[in-house]
């Protein structure tokens, strides 16, 4: 008899001794896991502490042991040489001493850091071995082989990591510490002859250790371990109530339900339910009993049935005809499909091959028809503009119309609802144009496939004399699929026209921009180039492409280069600086970045505008802004003094005369008096011919003759200071209006500055060229002098500027020079490097007649 559910109930003992035993041996395994991972972290941490140590002690030993050896090897044989060998200075001659007091200063900035060279029986008590020391001596005795020992030592004064090397006496130590007979007076007097003498060679008498405190670090490193430790216990026991709550959900409950089903269905055979027999045990060992009574009940069963299976032979032979047949015919079915399969392969390969729709089409449509049956086809493709279907090739179909009109809307939802019915919606976009095939549809038979990609039809591939009865929906498929390959095809080619179309017009924006122009990609690759930059640097585009601005065969840097900001860097926002190349061309450079849809710089077109003449041109206006400014102000200082000077210098001619006859001394007074007022005058003149521009006759000369006539003037004066005059004067220079006076008079200011400049053997170079297509006459003057700073170089046409002693000029030399030269309409600058000489370049245009330079004179008092 069926037992009771309330019965049952009671009887049936609580479900909770799996799970008990599940949750307790999941307990354990988790705590197991947070404290051996703590563990783990702590050692590891340790590990890592010790070998960063170890490197720091490494440092500190290494600096030790060079500055000993730098005194060993270098100080104290050269003060044995200079001082004889008995002399022994302890700061200059002892290594020891002298690494200790390095690392004393050392532990002023670093003072966890602790240093000791000790020994025992040492000369100094201070440096006596500890017993720590003394156990680190007798270990590198007992083992030779060993050179150094670091670890973890426990002090007195906490946890160190320290470095013991072994201090072995060799060489030229034993002068030191060997027999005190021998050894330097300074050092008796200074330590007495008992203690650190009577050393022996090969024997460890001492260490030097290096020691950084790790006990903080090691706090540190425990309360890691232990936050991990609390850490991972909260996770875990998070984890643990998650896995409680899925085990009980999806483990326990559902193994109860099972096992109601085992308790109500299955039986012994005096009918007595199974959970009775495994009431003590828990749910696996119930399930375990019931398992085995359901195995008893089946291998009974298939003994049963064994009996039955004799009968059953001659179906089982039937049955396996029928399924060879059916093999047969997947067989014919797979051997199809593989056809199919390597058509589509094989015009996937076609349309690779090329990318020109003329050559692929033709090979896909005889390719195709190989796989339909069909006696002919074309292929359409699609003009929206004009809606129609022009016909690209064909095969076997001089049927087919040209031109057919097609409305390709209609066809949409046939790409919407993926419908196979593409014939029907096609013909009907088609305007029922007789199928797409002459006059007389009625005698032919076409099926129709679409091109198509991302939902739009590009074109039309038809068949005709085809059997559409014939054409399965396993080949509607292929066809399907072939045609939306073809479309894929047409979709890409036509993008990558678009996109060459693209790609030439940015090209021809880029080639028309005269300035450089290159971009960059994220690698800061070059990517592309205009014709500017491939000029300017008679380069080709394949040695320019995909490299790095610093890899480029250029025959000068590229401006780029020169860039203060770091192009592996750059910034999200347009970067615009001013450079100057090694030729001395100034570059207005711009950075322009790409940004990625995350953010990041995806590209960056680097500008740069050649501003070198517009430079010079703003230099020119500041020079003539601060010559007339600076002109007038010394004008008018001039015209002050200039008064009082020629009173000063009249009073002096009367005191002489009515002195003269009275005391020599006084006259002589006087003269120096005048002789001061004078050079006061001349500094007037000076000033007065600098603020207004005298006008100068000009005659036809010859710059070639002015200059070798100035040079011989100061030839042997320059011999005196063994300075060389070379002249490189071109022959082919014409005669030209100029003021000889003022020409001689710039000239003499050059070599004077330069002959400052060299101030003992140099050479100084002149040298003169013409310019015919230019009309223009070039001077140029170089020195192998010091060269002028960077500072210095804009501030060299200033009046008053001068770089030479106080009193030895007025510095006005080449702001008179520049003033003359700029009366000639001519320019002058100057190129220098510090330290490698000066060259000053003098620009005249050819005159040879007054009518001209009148006009000029003129040109240029209107634009002043």
């Amino acid at each position: 008899m069926n037992q009771p559910a309330s019965e049952r109930s009671k009887n049936t003992r609580p479900t909770y001794g799996l799970q008990v035993k599940f949750l307790l041996g999941l307990a354990c395994i988790f705590l197991l896991f947070c404290s051996f991972s703590s563990v783990l972290i702590y050692y590891h941490q340790k590990q890592s502490l010790e070998d960063e140590t170890f490197r720091q002690t490494e440092l500190v030993a290494a600096a030790v042991e060079s500055t000993r050896g730098y005194v060993r090897d270098v100080l104290r044989p050269k003060m044995y040489k200079l001082y004889g060998q008995d002399t022994f200075v302890l700061e200059a001659m002892s290594t020891s001493y002298i690494s200790r007091v390095v690392m004393d200063r050392f532990k002023k900035n670093l003072p966890e850091f602790t240093y000791r060279r000790v020994a025992i029986n040492a000369r100094n008590p201070q440096y006596e071995a500890n017993a720590l020391e003394r156990k680190m001596i007798r270990l590198f005795n007992d083992h030779p082989e060993t050179n150094k020992w670091h670890g973890m030592v426990k002090t007195d004064h906490g946890h160190y990591y320290m470095s013991f090397l072994p201090v072995r006496f060799s060489g030229s130590c034993f002068r030191c510490h060997g027999n005190p007979a021998n050894a330097p007076r300074e050092i008796i007097n200074t330590y007495g002859s008992k203690h650190g003498f009577h050393r022996k060679a090969g024997i460890v008498s001492g260490v030097q250790s290096v020691g950084i405190p790790v006990d903080f670090s090691l706090r540190q490193i425990m309360n890691v371990a232990w936050t991990f430790f609390f850490a991972a216990f909260l996770v875990v026991f998070l984890l643990y109530g998650i896995i409680w709550f899925f085990f009980n959900r999806v483990v326990v409950q559902n193994l109860n339900q099972l096992l109601e089903i085992f308790r109500d269905n299955l039986r012994d055979e005096k009918g007595v339910r199974l959970y009775k027999q495994a009431k003590s045990k828990d749910e696996i060992d119930e399930m375990s009993v019931a398992v085995q009574s359901v195995a008893r009940h089946l291998h009974q069963t298939h003994r049963k049935l064994q009996g039955y299976a004799e009968n059953l032979e001659n179906k089982v032979a039937e049955r396996t005809k029928a399924l060879q047949a059916s093999e047969n015919k997947l067989r014919h079915k797979v051997a199809e499909r593989g056809l199919e399969l390597r058509t589509l392969n094989t015009i996937t390969e076609l349309i690779t091959r090329s990318v020109n729709l003329a050559e692929i089409l033709p090979r896909v449509l005889r390719q195709t028809l190989k796989v339909v049956p069909a006696g002919g086809a074309g292929i359409y493709l699609l003009d929206r503009k004009q809606a129609v279907l022009r016909l690209q090739c064909r095969e076997n179909a001089d049927e087919l119309d040209a031109e057919i009109p097609f409305e390709p809307t209609l066809c949409l939802p046939m790409l919407e609802e993926q419908s196979r019915d593409f014939d029907g919606f096609i013909t009907e976009a088609a305007c029922s144009h007789m199928n797409l095939i002459g006059s007389e549809p009625a005698m032919l038979k076409s099926l129709n496939v679409p091109l198509c990609c991302r939902s739009q039809v590009l074109g039309v591939m038809t068949f005709i004399d085809a059997e559409v009865g014939e054409v399965d929906a396993q080949q509607h498929e292929l066809l399907f699929s072939i045609g939306h390959q073809i479309g894929i095809t047409i979709e890409s080619l036509q993008n990558i026209t678009r996109l060459m179309q693209s790609k030439e017009l940015l090209q021809s924006v880029f080639d028309g921009i005269t300035d450089v122009v290159v971009l960059l990609d994220h690698d800061r690759q070059v990517k592309m180039v205009n014709r500017a930059f491939l000029q300017r640097n008679e380069v080709t585009l394949n040695q320019v492409l995909n490299r790095k601005l610093c890899e480029l065969p250029l025959k000068e840097n590229c401006p780029f280069t020169f860039c203060t900001t770091d192009l592996s860097l750059p910034s999200c926002k347009v970067t615009v600086e001013q450079v100057k190349t090694e030729t001395g061309s100034m570059y207005e450079v711009s950075l322009y970045p790409i940004l990625a849809d995350n953010g990041t710089v995806r590209n960056i077109v680097c500008y740069a505008k050649d501003i070198t003449e517009q430079k010079q041109v703003e230099q020119r206006i500041q020079q003539t802004e601060k010559l007339v400014a600076l002109g007038q102000l010394a004008a008018g200082v001039a015209h002050e003094i200039n008064n009082p000077l020629g009173v000063i210098l009249c009073y002096t001619d009367i005191l002489k005369q009515d002195l003269a006859a009275v005391s020599e001394q006084h006259c002589d007074d006087i003269e120096i008096i005048e002789k001061h007022a004078r050079s006061c005058q001349h500094i007037v003149s000076d000033l007065l011919n600098f603020a207004r521009s005298q006008k100068a006759d000009k005659s036809l000369c010859n710059l070639n003759s002015v200059i070798e006539e100035v040079v011989a003037m100061v030839k042997q004066q320059f011999s005196k200071q063994q300075i060389d005059i070379q002249l490189q004067l071109a022959r082919d220079l014409p005669d030209s209006l100029l003021s000889i006076d003022r020409m001689r008079q710039v000239f003499l200011n050059l070599l004077m500055n330069s002959s400052h400049a060299i101030g003992q053997n140099g050479t100084i170079t002149f040298s003169t060229r013409f310019i015919p297509e230019e009309k223009m006459m070039e001077i140029g003057v170089h020195d192998t002098g010091s060269g002028i700073p960077e500072e210095v170089l804009t501030k060299i046409f200033d009046p008053f500027f001068t770089t030479k002693p106080h009193g030895a000029g007025t510095g006005l030399g080449l702001s008179v020079s520049y003033g003359i030269i700029k009366d000639h309409d001519g320019d002058i600058r100057v190129e220098s490097t510090s330290g490698t000489g000066t060259r000053f370049i003098i620009t005249l245009p050819h005159k040879e007649d007054h009518d001209s330079t009148l006009k000029d004179q003129s040109d240029r008092q209107q634009e002043k």
